[in-house]
């Protein structure tokens, strides 16, 4: 151990950027390899050692066949998503993309003006991401507060949104690990209004939580322990104030 603290390599990125590369998880920039071994006392060839392997990692990365469709940032997110052991997240307007139908994503992405090719693109990364978070034996809990708002928005058809609907609550009941919940109109003011949507990915290594937020442009991570602090408030108070899918009534 060469006895480093994560602010004594705070030069290199973020904590949680630390702790994915400690934990072999891409992707890798050659000059942070060389950097973090210099810092941790490694010789000349553990440091040759370890560039070769992360490169090896990079090339594994099931992600870089969509960077055409990805926006920047969203790649990382992927990434967290299927290592993460919590996915707790809110959305006012919209399905999380883990729980949405093929139908529904077609038509998003219709309305987001995607030109066929991409959402050719962007149908087989949704494939590729739902097999990735909830195909292996030991899947995330995801719990979604979903904005009443959200099942009366039409997106591509009624017969869409109906069919949607009936696949939030399949997926309720047959899922041990998901959990489908509604804020209705109801509630009134809620912390929510002003922020808007987030995801608080939860990990089981000690202080590697994270905040994803998005952007028409990009994504951003907040990981910051007091900025932690007031999502995970935020994020109490809409679980309180919404209702288990099974308990809402349309």
């Amino acid at each position: 151990m060469a006895g480093k603290k994560p602010e004594d390599v705070r030069s290199v990125g973020s904590r949680q950027k630390i702790w994915r590369m400690e934990a072999g998880k891409g992707p890798f920039k050659y000059a942070d390899i060389r950097a973090l071994c210099f810092m941790y006392g490694a010789d000349e060839a553990m440091t040759e050692r370890l560039t070769d392997l992360a490169a090896r990692a990079d090339a594994e990365n099931i992600w870089e066949d969509f960077t055409d469709v990805l926006i920047p940032g969203f790649g990382l997110y992927l990434d967290l998503e299927q290592s993460a052991a919590a996915i707790k997240t809110y959305d006012a307007e919209l399905i999380h993309g883990l729980l949405q139908t093929p139908l529904y994503h077609e038509h998003l992405t219709i309305g987001e003006g995607m030109a066929e090719n991409a959402r050719r693109r962007d149908a087989e990364l949704r494939i590729t991401r739902m097999e990735t978070a909830f195909g292996g034996a030991d899947p995330p809990l995801v719990t979604a507060v979903i904005g009443e708002s959200a099942l009366h928005r039409i997106i591509g058809s009624a017969d869409i949104m109906r069919e949607q609907l009936r696949y939030l609550r399949r997926l309720s009941d047959e899922k041990t690990n998901v959990e489908v919940r509604i804020l209705p109109w109801s509630g009134g003011a809620h912390p929510g209004l002003r922020g808007g949507a987030f995801t608080l990915l939860e990990f089981t290594e000690p202080d590697t939580d994270v905040v994803y937020l998005e952007s028409q442009a990009d994504a951003r991570y907040l990981e910051k322990e007091s900025k932690l602090r007031t999502y995970r408030d935020v994020w109490e108070t809409l679980r309180q104030k919404s209702v288990r899918l099974e308990e809402y009534t349309t």
